[in-house]
């Protein structure tokens, strides 16, 4: 009988990518899909708390934890081999798209903070 861990497929992979990384992925998602108009005025209470004040904290904040982890993994890859090492690089090459998806998506935000 195998675990889950050992089986194919995108959920196998999802299995091996580990809570914490899976955690990383999903908030690094939502940053996405939430950002502010750029030029929006911050709003100091309800909802437009979140989405005028704290995401713009956190999106710089979650490009830089997906840098390093994309670092992280490609320092352990190194000694590592076969499957793992695969895997490892496949963790990186995701990181690293999702915090260009990231910086090219708030990039308009925080170039409008400017003017």
């Amino acid at each position: 009988m195998t675990s889950n861990t050992d089986s194919k497929g995108f959920r196998g992979f999802v299995a091996k990518l580990g809570p914490l990384r899976l955690v990383l992925f999903c908030a690094a998602l939502v940053l996405l899909v939430v950002v502010p108009t750029p030029g929006a005025r911050a709003v100091y209470e309800g909802w437009g708390l979140v989405t005028s004040v704290l995401l713009p904290v956190l999106a710089p904040l979650m490009f830089m934890g997906l840098l390093l982890d994309a670092l992280m993994t490609r320092i352990f890859a190194g000694e590592a081999e076969g499957a793992a090492r695969s895997r490892l690089r496949t963790v990186s090459w995701i990181n690293l798209a999702i915090a260009v998806v990231l910086l090219l998506r708030w990039l308009p935000y925080f170039t409008a903070l400017r003017v």
